[in-house]
């Protein structure tokens, strides 16, 4: 295990330690599982304020849309993604926990009640956003939003207010090339999602959070 004043690493996690570490950390730490390697940062209150802010938009547009949603979660809600493990490791799992996911009912639909109650569902979503915080290194985040997208997400949206002007990235996946690619602009006053009819994203109400 190492460790350093943003984040702790601990290698050769399965799930059941990955399970254990969550239930007792539930609230004061955001982990990621990644083929085995467990990777835990502390929550920044800027950080939470503005992912808070971002939670409220999608949830205002999920309850406007709710014949259209079949899960939507928080920092709080992770999933395993199946298809970026390695069948020949089993005891390295894949865990990614986005600040806000949604899964659209259509998805959500062709899954068991059994997979549903999954703490952790065997369920890509459809659509991400992704908060760097100061934990994170920009190439950090720039790996997982590309795992997003390998795992079958179809829009993975990352917002850097760290960078000097903000930057956000929207990655989908390039039909021609089948490559993930990605889009960035800076500073944006709004998102408009390609994958959730209707949505806009106000950066504007994320910017004024100081």
């Amino acid at each position: 295990m190492s460790s350093d004043i943003s984040h702790i690493i601990i290698p050769d996690c399965d799930l059941q330690q990955f399970e254990k570490i969550a239930s007792a950390n539930p609230r004061s730490l955001r982990m990621n599982l990644i083929e085995g390697l467990l990777k835990i940062m502390p929550v920044h209150n800027k950080y939470s304020e503005q992912e808070l802010g971002i939670i409220t938009q999608v949830g205002i547009w999920k309850d406007a849309n709710k014949n259209l949603v079949g899960r939507c979660t928080s920092s709080r809600g992770a999933f395993r993604l199946l298809n970026l493990e390695n069948p020949n490791n089993p005891d390295k799992p894949t865990v990614l926990g986005p600040d806000v996911a949604v899964v659209l009912k259509y998805r959500w639909d062709t899954f068991s009640d059994y997979e549903k109650d999954m703490s952790y569902p065997p369920i890509s979503p459809n659509f991400v956003v992704e908060l760097r915080s100061p934990s994170d290194s920009s190439q950090y985040v720039h790996k997982k939003m590309k795992l997003w997208v390998e795992a079958g997400v179809e829009e993975a949206i990352s917002i850097d207010t760290i960078a000097n002007p903000p930057e956000v990235r929207i990655y989908t996946l390039n039909p021609d090339t089948n490559r993930v690619g990605w889009q960035t602009q800076a500073s944006p006053t709004q998102v408009v999602s390609q994958v959730l009819p209707g949505f806009v994203l106000d950066m504007q109400q994320i910017y004024e959070i100081q």
